[in-house]
């Protein structure tokens, strides 16, 4: 099993949610694997790998990702879990030998946009101003502009940016949903219907199960979205929009 954790999505509850689900299982971490900014910076590329390294040795005893990825391969057995860093489905999948079904919890879009946001800015404000340049870029443009400007931004890289959830899942938008569940997921549901994803989760594990809650996020600059925000969202992860209407009636 893959844990997909879509960035701002519930993603510390899922975890924890999963350490009970997997218990006499073997859980195996990997670290963050899937990071926008360094697409579009040799600097972010740069802090990805030490971040990478620094996570690997700390789980493995070593930095080399590539010989962590090889252990996991040599000792995964069906029904051990893959999780760790955020890291989506088609690029686990390509490191992993073995088929892996998704596991995942989704956000409203907005929510988790304006969320992304507020969580962006905190964290890089938060930094001692010596200390900024060694953030995340879209941090860094969540620190400098507001929602709305961070959105434009954001727009201004939509490849890389936009439908983030439709991304880590591997879904291109061609696929009917129908089938690329059936093909894919073995569980998913939305953070706004947390107990059913968790009572669902439970059903297929054989074991009662019940969702924590952990907000990562302390300040919240924007609470309230205006019709023009909604609109910026609705552009830049349309296809999410889609996919989240989905989960949240078939799934969980």
């Amino acid at each position: 099993m893959f844990c997909i954790r879509v960035p701002k999505s519930g993603s510390s509850s899922l975890r924890q949610l999963l350490d009970a689900a997997f218990a006499g299982h073997r859980v195996f971490e990997v670290p963050k694997l899937t990071e926008l900014d360094a697409s579009l910076s040799r600097f972010q590329a740069w802090r990805l790998r030490r971040s990478q390294r620094r996570v690997t040795r700390r789980l493995y005893g070593q930095p080399d990702l590539a010989r962590a990825i090889a252990l996991i391969n040599r000792e995964a057995k069906p029904g051990d879990l893959i999780d760790g860093g955020h890291f989506s489905y088609p690029e686990i999948q390509r490191l992993i030998h073995q088929p892996g079904r998704i596991i995942t919890l989704l956000r409203d879009p907005v929510a988790r946009a304006v969320s992304d946001y507020n969580y962006a800015r905190e964290g890089y404000l938060r930094r001692l101003p010596w200390r900024r340049f060694d953030s995340g870029l879209s941090a860094k443009m969540a620190g400098r502009y507001s929602l709305e400007g961070y959105l434009d931004w954001l727009l201004e890289h939509a490849d890389v940016y936009g439908n983030i959830a439709s991304t880590f899942l591997g879904w291109d938008g061609a696929q009917p949903l129908a089938a690329f569940f059936a093909d894919h997921v073995f569980h998913a549901g939305v953070l706004e219907r947390k107990e059913r994803f968790a009572a669902g989760l439970s059903e297929k594990m054989g074991k009662p199960l019940a969702f924590p809650w952990e907000n990562k996020t302390g300040k919240r600059e924007v609470s309230e979205v205006s019709a023009a925000v909604r609109q910026r969202i609705e552009r830049l992860h349309a296809r999410d929009f889609a996919l989240y209407a989905f989960t949240a009636l078939h799934a969980g």
